[in-house]
Order: C-alpha cells, then sequence, then structure tokens
C-alpha cells in the first residue's frame, strides 16, 4: 500500500575517546513504523503492537538483534531511513516499482490490495466504478491515495487513515479507498461503515531497507525465509488477520 520523514558513534571512538568500554551485545535494529494502521501496527497503551509488530520483532529474533520499534508519521519513514534514524521500515509498505528507485525490499510478507468503504447506509456506491465525481478520502503518500487520483473524483488526503475514516462516518467525504485488512477491521470493529465491491488491485508488502544496504537485506530475508517456513508467518496472520482477538 504506502509511499514512505519519521549518529551512532563509533566502539572505536568512544574507546579512543576516554577508555569507556564499547556497548556488550549486538546492536539494536531500529525500525520506523506507523502505528495506527490496526491491525498491522497500533498501539495499546505505549507498547506498539499487531502483525507488523510481531513479524519484525521475530525477525530481529532469528537475526540476534533486538528490536527498537519507533512510531513515526508515514510521510517521515522513508526519510527517516534515508537520513539513518531507521535501520528498516515495516508499516504495510507495498511494493512498487517508484518506490525501488528510492528504497530496496525483502522478500513479500504479505498479499493485499485495495477496496472501497462508504457508509453503512450508502446504497448508490456498489464497487469503484461508482466513485466518478464523488468526494474520495485516502491516506496521503499511499497507492490508496494514487488510485483515488484516477477514479475522477475529488479527491481530499489525509496524513492518517483513520481520520479519512472520521471525515466519511461524519459525511465530508463519500468514499475511502484503503488498504482491504486494514479497512474490513475498522468496519468489522467501528459502526457506520461497510466495504463495497471487490479488492481492485494486487499488492505485496515488505520490509523496507535503504538503497544498497545488501548485506542487511540478506539477513532480512534469511529471518523471513525462517519464520515463513517453520509456519510462524501463518500463525501471525491467524491471530491477527483471519482469527482476530
Amino acid at each position: 500500500m504506502r509511499h514512505l520523514l519519521c549518529s551512532v558513534l563509533s566502539a572505536a571512538l568512544l574507546l579512543a575517546g576516554c577508555g569507556d568500554k564499547a556497548p556488550s551485545g549486538p546492536r539494536p535494529l531500529r525500525v520506523g513504523t506507523e502505528a495506527a494502521y490496526s491491525p498491522f501496527e497500533f498501539l495499546e497503551g505505549n507498547q506498539i503492537v499487531g502483525f507488523d509488530a510481531d513479524l519484525i520483532r521475530a525477525v530481529g529474533r532469528e537475526m540476534g538483534r533486538p528490536v527498537d520499534l519507533q512510531n513515526c508519521d508515514f510521510g517521515g519513514l522513508v526519510p527517516g531511513l534515508q537520513t539513518d534514524k531507521y535501520d528498516a521500515v515495516i508499516s504495510c509498505v507495498t511494493i512498487t516499482e517508484e518506490r525501488k528507485k528510492q528504497v530496496d525490499f525483502s522478500d513479500p510478507y504479505y498479499d493485499a490490495g485495495l477496496i472501497v468503504a462508504v457508509r453503512a447506509e450508502e446504497s448508490a456506491i456498489k464497487s469503484k466504478d461508482d466513485l466518478k465525481g464523488r468526494k474520495i478520502g485516502a491516506q496521503a503518500n499511499t497507492t490508496g491515495y494514487d488510485q483515488a487520483m484516477l477514479m475522477g473524483g475529488d479527491v481530499k488526503s489525509y496524513k492518517d487513515v483513520n481520520l479519512a475514516f472520521q471525515d466519511l462516518l461524519n459525511g465530508q467525504v463519500d468514499a475511502v479507498i484503503n488498504d482491504e485488512p486494514v479497512s474490513r477491521r475498522l468496519a468489522a470493529t467501528k459502526p457506520g461503515f461497510k466495504l463495497v465491491g471487490e479488492m481492485f488491485t494486487s499488492e505485496q508488502y515488505a520490509i523496507v531497507v535503504q538503497k544498497g544496504n545488501a548485506a542487511l537485506l540478506q539477513e532480512i530475508n534469511a529471518a523471513l525465509k525462517k519464520i515463513r517456513e517453520s509456519g510462524e508467518l501463518q500463525r501471525l496472520r491467524e491471530k491477527w488477520i483471519t482469527k482476530p482477538q
């Protein structure tokens, strides 16, 4: 789905400066995410939880590194990656050719797609084909926004997809285009929404690293392979997506 603004002194410098010992243990894997996208990443108290959160912690475990998962606005994730604030990003980021020019992607870990959400009482909009001339909401810097711009309607962008759904409920927009699993969760847990039509794109989510960071990418892919082959990836899918608590 989504386009991605969410230094460490070397051990040698620390030792040369005053004789302090370098920190023990592996360096944490610093990972950026937007924790406002249930069921993939969201906040429970101060803890970031969800499918992506569990998955990246499992990746860190397989790599032998603790994970420092940091919350950031979606639009700040890739700039944060490019300025070394993060080592990686996981936040329902869809693999696209345009994004490949800026970052490198891991092997895909989730197949997804976009769908239209409307108010529960809406009867005139039955699919994306009914959106011409309508007011459409979508999160900025996402494939949902890109598709909304092709619909021939009046598109309003949002920093947070939850704000788009709030405007939908309040009648400020007629429909929201967003990732199906997230829209389905919102429709199931909050009154006033329904999904119409079918998923109309085929997309894949992947973990993102800096362009050219082949060593880290290889480690992440090796960890993902183990997690997939052990059945853990499917168990996470059942926990968060197909059989949510």
